[in-house]
């Protein structure tokens, strides 16, 4: 055991292995310290939008007519409160925007800071005005009751619809290891026994986004608050979402599992049940009745 030496002093040793204890632990909290929050607050509008936005109204947001509403010269879009209660609270259809119908549901933009929202709001409210017409009015976003069809889209030129459709149902795992479409979401030949109902079915998504360019920039980044969590540190390369936007693209044309048929497979699986179970209850009394017998032999 070492002593201090007279006088108080430590030994130059351990003096140095304090300095040197004193100086890692400084750089490993220097390196740990998360960013700090003017630098979180550092993003642009623009980078906000793309990164929250542009896969559902485009980068230029023009939008996707019937689709998505445009937020470049949207009238509703250069009223700034009404653009901050909907990336707050989101929205939902049937609305009329310039007069072309949308029927479905924006989520809210969630973890924005006031500033990051207030730039947010800034660059959309630009968008809106960038091509409005001066003298056209502030106009309220109309609810309707519309009943349109999906605008047609083209096939797409990348991806394979087979290996698509191995990686959304799971039989092939994402190189990141994302968890597999199935396990939420239907589509096409992909039923309820193939994959269950917690989101929407993606039969028509292909159709329903615009095609392969739509599809493809909402896979990378997911608008979904569901989704965004899920696929933030575990992308989807662009090989697997090119293979996934084929298969979905083909989705439409795919013959689903009969319900019915699904319904009857679950009665048999409890039939079959219910059958093991009374010969088990038998099979009890056979044996209760056959050591009574050799009891009375006695």
């Amino acid at each position: 055991m070492s002593h201090a030496r007279p006088g108080g002093r430590v030994p130059l040793g351990s003096s140095i292995v304090a300095i040197g204890l004193v100086a890692l632990t400084a750089l490993i909290s220097f390196a740990t310290v998360p960013p700090s929050s003017a630098d979180a607050q550092d993003s642009t509008g623009a980078e906000l939008f793309a990164f929250n936005c542009s896969s559902c109204h485009q980068p230029n947001g023009e939008g996707r007519s019937g689709v998505y509403p445009p937020l470049a010269g949207n009238p509703a879009a250069t009223d700034p409160d009404y653009v901050a209660e909907t990336i707050t609270n989101g929205k939902s259809g049937p609305l009329d925007v310039l007069g072309v119908f949308y029927d479905d549901e924006m989520p809210p933009v969630e973890d924005l800071s006031d500033d990051q929202l207030t730039a947010l709001v800034a660059h959309v409210v630009n968008l809106a005005l960038g091509v409005d017409q001066p003298d056209q009015p502030n106009q309220p976003v109309v609810p309707v009751t519309p009943d349109q069809p999906l605008p047609p889209a083209e096939p797409p030129v990348n991806g394979d619809v087979d290996r698509g459709h191995d990686l959304f149902v799971g039989s092939n795992r994402l190189d990141n290891g994302g968890a597999a479409c199935a396990s939420c979401h239907t589509a096409g030949e992909i039923g309820n026994l193939g994959g269950q109902s917690l989101g929407p079915d993606l039969t028509l998504v292909y159709q329903k986004l615009g095609g392969e360019s739509s599809l493809t920039a909402w896979l990378a980044n997911p608008a979904s608050p569901t989704m965004r969590p899920v696929f933030r540190d575990q992308p989807m390369t662009e090989a697997e979402i090119a293979d996934l936007v084929a298969f979905l693209a083909d989705a439409p044309d795919q013959n689903r599992p009969n319900k019915d048929s699904d319904w009857l497979l679950l009665a048999g699986l409890g039939g079959l049940v219910i059958l093991l179970g009374g010969m088990a209850i038998a099979w009890r009394g056979m044996r209760q009745t056959y050591v009574s017998t050799l009891r009375s032999r006695r």
